[in-house]
């Protein structure tokens, strides 16, 4: 009997040196589905958390999902198949302005990180009067940046300059290569792209004055009010991400080429250092005055965004916890 009993505990002890200790762990840890809406360098800081494992040091297990476009975005989200979002403002807005109830907790990026890159014959912005643009769509953050600049220069948009749809950054570079279009709106790695095709740089619009919510962390505000603690933790990764990014670019750069399929250093180098460690913002506090913007440029076709405030959009208290707890600034040191 002794015999037995020491057979089956040594057969015991056998299995379970051969067990993952942490096989299980999933099982404990709270999961989150999170949508990203494109693969540019502008979505990297979901990507930098992810490859971190920082959201499991958060207690979440989190499904990274890639939908085409913002708007797809939104209709997950407001069907209630996907809680969080990494997505610009201006999909926010337009979705609450029809009735959605969409929160904006964090913007990471506050300014507009785009080029605008012409046919060579084009010697400056002003030299645009009477010719083409091309934005990926009507009311993306491409749209708004083109329109920003051209008015800097005293540009009516639609005007003195067309404004077209390509619908995406590679139909962007194709349009001005068969001179559909003499200009376009264009963020890193396609900015690469357009430079090594000998398109002119005209303008880095980042450079000029300018507060826009290009992307950051939303939810709803429905899922919020059942889920405080879980939007915590991700919004503790999200930002640790960041800092961590801008602390090693070695790691942001690998994190870069394997969600890019790219090893190409000139892109990593130009993603990095423009977007990453130049534009990505901590604390990031959702960008109010460029939501402002947003109503004002819809306020033409939907006449509700005159009633709105650009604080509806917003819920400020997570980033101000973490700000204000010493959370940021611990990770900085």
């Amino acid at each position: 009997m002794e015999k037995k009993i020491y057979l089956a505990l040594t057969a015991l002890i056998t299995v379970l040196a051969f067990v993952d200790p942490s096989a299980g762990q999933e099982d404990k840890l709270d999961k989150v589905r999170a949508a990203r809406a494109g693969d540019s360098a502008t979505e990297a800081a979901i990507w930098f958390a992810k490859e971190g494992r920082l959201f499991e040091k958060y207690g979440l297990s989190v499904e990274m999902i890639r939908l085409w476009g913002s708007s797809l975005v939104v209709s997950m989200m407001l069907a209630g198949e996907i809680p969080i979002s990494q997505i610009g403002a201006a999909a926010v807005v337009d979705s609450n302005l029809a009735g959605g109830d969409l929160v904006i907790l964090a913007s990471i990026l506050r300014n507009f990180v785009f080029y605008i890159f012409s046919r060579p014959e084009i010697e400056r912005m002003t030299d645009l009067k009477g010719k083409t643009m091309g934005v990926t769509r009507y009311g993306a953050i491409s749209d708004f940046a083109a329109r920003f600049a051209l008015a800097r220069y005293g540009l009516q948009p639609d005007k003195d300059v067309a404004v077209i749809q390509t619908g995406g950054a590679t139909e962007s570079v194709a349009a001005l290569s068969t001179n559909r279009i003499q200009a376009v709106a264009l963020t890193a790695p396609a900015t690469i792209r357009a430079r090594k095709l000998g398109f002119k740089e005209l303008l880095d619009v980042s450079k000029l004055e300018a507060n826009f919510p290009f992307n950051g962390v939303v939810t709803r505000r429905s899922y919020l009010r059942g889920n405080e603690n879980i939007v915590r933790r991700f919004l503790k990764a999200y930002v640790e991400g960041v800092v961590l990014a801008k602390k090693d670019p070695l790691f942001a750069k690998k994190v870069m080429a394997k969600y890019f399929k790219s090893d190409d250093k000139e892109v990593l180098d130009e993603s990095y250092e423009w977007i990453v460690r130049q534009n990505f913002s901590i604390p990031p506090y959702p960008a109010i005055q460029g939501i402002t913007t947003i109503l004002k440029e819809i306020e033409a076709r939907n006449p509700r965004a005159k009633t709105m405030k650009p604080e509806d959009f917003v819920d400020m208290r997570f980033v101000q916890e973490l700000d204000k707890s010493g959370f940021i600034s611990d990770l900085q040191k």
